[in-house]
């Protein structure tokens, strides 16, 4: 076990670890051999804690949907002028507070398959709540399609500069993403 370390936080390791060999190798290619070896335990011990790669994944990115789910609904409960901005400045704090877990939901390919349905299902459907409210009350297309692109603008950048300090990057991407929203196309 490494120096500091609780046994308690076994878990903890694991799941970090994990993080980490996803981010380096790619979430099909890391196995749970590579986790347990990195986090000095057995693969047997590793299975006592997580019955496959799915649940860890599962585990990694529970904390950022639940925010990323509690931010959408928050948003649609406030007065109809401030969805937006609530949607756009809750989404991108919870994205920027999980940088490395976002990274892995939206690089990395292999995250999609058929035993991570379930969770990238659940994502999905909070990406798509999220553009519905940005889009707002009985939008056309052309509106579906602009809020879809604010919150890609949002989101895409986060991934792309993780060198750039959270409070500067949030700026530009709010500032952005408002941009695309204020923009019709129709005048």
């Amino acid at each position: 076990m490494p120096p500091n370390t609780e046994p308690g936080d076994t878990r903890s390791r694991i799941i970090e670890t994990a993080r980490e060999l996803f981010a380096a190798q790619t979430y099909r290619a890391a196995s749970m051999r590579d986790i347990a070896e990195r986090v000095g335990i057995s693969k047997p011990s590793l299975y006592h804690h997580f019955r496959g790669k799915s649940e860890i994944l599962a585990a990694l990115v529970a904390a950022p949907i639940e925010q990323l789910a509690a931010t959408v609904e928050a948003a649609a409960a406030l007065p109809a002028d401030q969805v937006r901005q609530g949607v756009l400045t809750g989404c991108t704090d919870v994205m920027l507070a999980h940088r490395d877990t976002m990274a892995l939901l939206l690089r990395d390919a292999s995250v999609y398959g058929d035993e991570t349905t379930e969770i990238m299902s659940r994502v999905v459907r909070i990406i798509e709540q999220a553009v519905a409210l940005l889009a707002g009350p009985d939008p056309d297309w052309r509106a579906r399609v602009r809020a879809a692109q604010a919150l890609a603008a949002v989101a895409d950048p986060i991934t792309q500069f993780p060198d750039i300090p959270a409070g500067a990057l949030r700026a530009e991407l709010l500032r952005g993403a408002g941009a695309i929203l204020a923009t019709d196309p129709r005048r």
